[in-house]
């Protein structure tokens, strides 16, 4: 009975998310829209997912990640610690990946490709 109490409101999960929705979500989708003309997928499943039903989809894939972690957060949240670091390493993806395509639209050259990984 605990996880249900745990679960709370939709809004303040949205507002505990923010920074994943600001960077994983919004931030890589849209400097992967920009990125695309001037540069590679290399993720094989975002480039898959690109390849086969278009940029909406991968968005779509997105706004589902966050559905399930909605969903799976109140198992996650039993620890504050696990909590903090899923958000966190989600968080750090999203900025990771971000900058790489920002990179990638004003360099040509993605961070990646820089520090020799492809």
């Amino acid at each position: 009975m605990e996880a249900c109490n745990t679960r709370g409101s939709f809004s303040s999960y949205l507002y505990e998310i923010r920074f994943i929705i600001l960077f994983y979500v919004i931030g890589d989708w849209a400097s992967t829209v920009y990125a695309l003309p001037r540069g590679t997928e290399y993720n094989p499943v975002p480039a898959m997912i690109l390849e086969n039903y278009g940029i909406y989809h991968l968005l779509l894939v997105k706004v589902g990640f966050i559905f399930l972690l909605f969903y799976v957060a109140p198992v996650i949240k039993a620890s504050r610690e696990r909590w903090v670091f899923t958000k966190h390493i989600i968080e750090s993806v999203g900025i990771f990946v971000t900058v790489n395509n920002l990179m990638v639209i004003w360099y040509g050259n993605s961070l990646v490709q820089a520090i020799g990984l492809v």
